[in-house]
């Protein structure tokens, strides 16, 4: 197996802070975050795990754990978003890309925020954190899937300019093309990204 890599300008972590204060990390995801994992499944609503996974799920198998967690950080790259002043630092959201194998400048992504962070700026942000980080492989573009009546993420798909394309089974296949450079990136910055570079808690590697 080659050794993956990370780019020398990935962004390491980065902590903001919530209109109410309450402060965010958010960092490449680890192999000991599956406890993680598991307890953000259980605080989503049945309806929320409905449209992330299209089906009724209750709980990550092992085996499913080890595959969110245990990633190259070149071909399957996520990011967490954690809440660092509470006991365990519990997670509050996810984002994750996946390269198509046959389609290797296409990414397949998903972003998923705990129900009661939603709508607060976390989504956005990590979203952003998986674009930037896909770019830096070569990635030119996101694959998500979305159920017809997620109203909400529907929104946010077609403020970034997601193509459309084939339905299956009630779920939209979406596409939505990456900035062609850094620059025209960073310029989309959501306001936890240009909250965390204003207070100087932006890490990259020295």
């Amino acid at each position: 197996m080659e050794e993956s890599h990370t780019p020398a300008n990935d962004v390491v972590e980065m902590r903001s802070v919530l209109d109410d204060g309450t402060r965010v990390l958010f960092r490449p995801i680890a192999g000991d975050d599956k406890d993680r994992l598991q307890s953000g499944l259980q605080r989503l609503s049945p309806r929320s795990r409905y449209m992330r996974f299209f089906r009724h799920l209750d709980r990550l198998s092992d085996e499913q754990l080890r595959y969110l967690t245990d990633v190259d950080m070149q071909d399957h790259v996520a990011w967490v978003a954690v809440l660092p002043d509470l006991d365990g630092q519990p997670g509050v959201g996810v984002a994750r890309w996946i390269r198509m194998r046959h389609e290797p400048e296409v990414a397949e992504a998903a972003v998923t925020v705990i129900d009661e962070f939603q709508d607060k700026g976390i989504g956005s942000t990590l979203l952003f954190l998986a674009a930037r980080s896909a770019l830096e492989r070569g990635i030119r573009a996101f694959r998500l899937y979305v159920m017809g009546d997620n109203r909400k993420v529907m929104d946010l798909l077609e403020s970034l300019n997601a193509v459309p394309g084939a339905w299956e089974g009630g779920v939209l296949q979406m596409t939505i093309p990456l900035p062609e450079t850094m620059e025209e990136l960073e310029r989309s910055a959501p306001h936890l990204i240009l909250r965390a570079a204003a207070r100087g808690d932006l890490d990259e590697p020295g």
